[in-house]
């Protein structure tokens, strides 16, 4: 269970395995009661039965415990393996806080980190000879984009996790060494009673669980770690730039970039789901800038009740007095009953103003998450930029007066927040099969008269005929009532898109990914929906825009022998070319390897 390190002593494990020892038997005090003495009984017996055979290994042994069980009935069985799976979550919890403690220990006692730790790997950088500028290059050039899929297999319920968590919290305190028996006693109790009430409650959900289920349990993980980790993590490498390049100008020669976004495809993974309608991607958008707001909200109020300088004895910025000055219609918003609140504290009365102006924001996203509107907050912010651009003045205004130590902290935090999840949180990818595109291609071309017969033409004439619609002034017209169903359900998702970069962030989505890519027409079909949306094409002066990432997935045996030949066709493919410069020329591709080894193996996969 424990990966071995020669950084950790014996002592350590022997800590290790005596938490371990005390959860197994706080769990097993809840089994003799709450399953009862046979369910115990067998429990032990398998236990200590399996113990024993991994030491030495005995055929009649393990025929006996394996006879033990083919005669357990139903429901005594559903007991035993709700046991196992429960004392196998609690081990893990303790494996998790030991490896935790471990690092802590590293960290505070200056000992060499982990391989993979940013200071392991600024120490090898220094050793290598690689100087500050070229570091600098490095981190200028670093985008790191996890990404959370749709997994709807993911039975963990977000009950259970929180439950987890509490006895991790519960068995971390049982650390303090200044602990009094009486308190550790206490502790223990309070354990007991927290794994007792994770016995009774069901593991597994009951149903398959809704998109929109999907979708909360991916914002548990933003709300409960992401947001808190994301500044720290920005610490971490700035501590070890620190050290590590000191002898070149440390944090002062190297500046650290907000490299880091998240992705997610719950909500905008459609691929063989029918539940992912354009409706439920609009929603998660909704969510998850719920969630950003939410958060935000609560560090800007927090931030004005730090930031308190007295206008008498510090004179801010000359932009952040213009601006501040400025903005009295958003004061009297905020301030309906003293417009004149906070006068004398400039930051304060400023940050406040903020956080109004992120509940207008907030109200206004959750009107819509519940389906209706009411009139309009006046004075939301209109895109992440504007509250960087506030952000930014606050902190600059701060060191014009010598108070630039004091934008370290919570300023700098939010400022990292803001700029890794904007007002989307994480961008959204959307994924649909390719035979679903050209089907609804061919039945839009057919209803507008601009091709009889799509769905006969060849590779080569296909080809040209995106050429030629891409690159025409002229609009496919067609009657939406003349479509089927199908047909609009692919087409509004565009419609989708260019709606929500407008309402959320314009940089909402991520990669919209064509499961099944067999050909450049493939990708092609895509560039020519996304046209109908005005998501792509060419301006009034004709010069070409694309509003949307396009990224072809080849998931075959046969389409990744062919990957060359395709992306050789799509990149030579003129208006492509012009959508794909205009948009930052750069082309993502993505390679199946779930679905490539199940069709020809690992090997011919790899």
């Amino acid at each position: 269970m424990t990966h071995v390190t020669e950084s950790y002593q014996p002592s350590m494990y022997r800590r290790l395995r005596a938490q371990v020892k005390l959860y197994g038997t706080l769990l097993g005090n809840v089994l003799r009661q709450h399953a009862g003495q046979r369910v115990y009984a067998t429990v032990e017996a398998l236990r200590r039965g399996f113990i024993n055979l991994r030491k030495d290994e005995n055929p009649k042994k393990r025929d006996r415990l394996i006879s033990l069980i083919d005669k357990l009935d139903g429901p005594t069985l559903e007991q035993v393996i709700r046991a196992f799976y429960t004392y196998f979550s609690l081990a893990n919890i303790a494996e998790e806080a030991f490896q935790h403690r471990q690092r802590r220990v590293q960290v505070s006692t200056g000992k060499p980190l982990w391989p993979g730790s940013f200071e392991d790997t600024l120490r090898g950088f220094h050793d290598l000879g690689i100087s500050a500028e070229q570091l600098q290059t490095l981190l200028d050039r670093v985008l790191y984009i996890p990404v959370f899929t749709a997994h709807p297999t993911e039975a963990k319920r977000r009950t259970i996790m929180e439950h987890l968590r509490r006895i991790f919290l519960t068995g971390k305190q049982l650390d303090n060494t200044q602990l009094s028996q009486y308190q550790r006693d206490e502790l223990i109790a309070r354990l007991q009673a927290q794994i007792q009430i994770l016995w009774e409650t069901d593991e597994v959900r009951a149903t398959r669980p809704t998109v929109e289920a999907e979708i909360k349990n991916g914002l548990y993980y933003f709300r409960r770690s992401i947001v808190s980790a994301v500044p720290e993590v920005y610490r971490n490498l700035e501590r070890a730039i620190k050290r590590n390049y000191a002898d070149q100008g440390g944090t002062q020669a190297i500046k650290v970039p907000s490299f880091l976004r998240f992705g997610s495809w719950i909500g905008g993974d459609r691929d063989g789901n029918p539940y992912v309608t354009p409706q439920v991607t609009k929603r998660a958008l909704r969510m998850q800038a719920q969630t950003v707001f939410e958060h935000y909200v609560s560090l800007t109020e927090y931030l004005s009740t730090i930031l308190t300088h007295s206008i008498n004895l510090v004179q801010p910025s000359e932009a952040f007095t213009t601006r501040l000055a400025r903005e009295r219609l958003i004061a009297r918003a905020a301030f309906p009953d003293d417009p004149r609140r906070y006068i004398g504290e400039p930051y304060r009365r400023k940050l406040t103003m903020m956080a109004y102006r992120l509940r207008c924001n907030l109200e206004q996203v959750e009107q819509r998450i519940r389906g209706y509107r009411s009139r309009d907050p006046v004075h939301p912010y209109r895109c992440e930029q504007e509250f960087l651009d506030d952000l930014y003045l606050i902190r600059e205004s701060l060191r014009s007066h010598g108070d630039g130590n004091l934008t370290g902290g919570t300023l700098k935090n939010l400022i990292r927040l803001a700029e890794t999840f904007g007002f989307y949180l994480a961008r959204l990818d959307l994924r649909q099969e390719s035979t679903r595109h050209s089907a609804a291609v061919n039945e839009l071309l057919t209803a507008s008269g601009a091709c009889e017969d799509y769905a006969s033409l060849d590779e080569h004439s296909r080809l040209a005929l995106f050429q030629e619609l891409l690159s025409s002034d002229q609009t496919v017209t067609f009657k939406e009532e003349a479509l089927s169903e199908d047909t609009l359900d692919v087409l509004e998702v565009f419609y989708v898109m260019a709606q929500m970069r407008g309402e959320i962030s314009e940089q909402a989505f991520g990669e919209y990914v064509i499961s099944m890519t067999h050909q450049a027409s493939h990708v092609l079909e895509v560039a020519f929906l996304a046209s109908l949306a005005g998501l792509a094409g060419r301006d009034e002066s004709g010069r070409w825009y694309c509003e949307i990432r396009i990224s072809p997935l080849f998931e075959t045996i046969e389409d990744l022998r062919h990957i060359e030949d395709v992306l050789e066709a799509l990149l030579d493919h003129g208006a492509y070319r012009g959508l794909l410069h205009s948009s930052g020329n750069l082309q993502e591709v993505m390679l199946g390897y779930s679905d490539s080894a199940k069709d020809g193996g690992i090997l011919a996969s790899a």
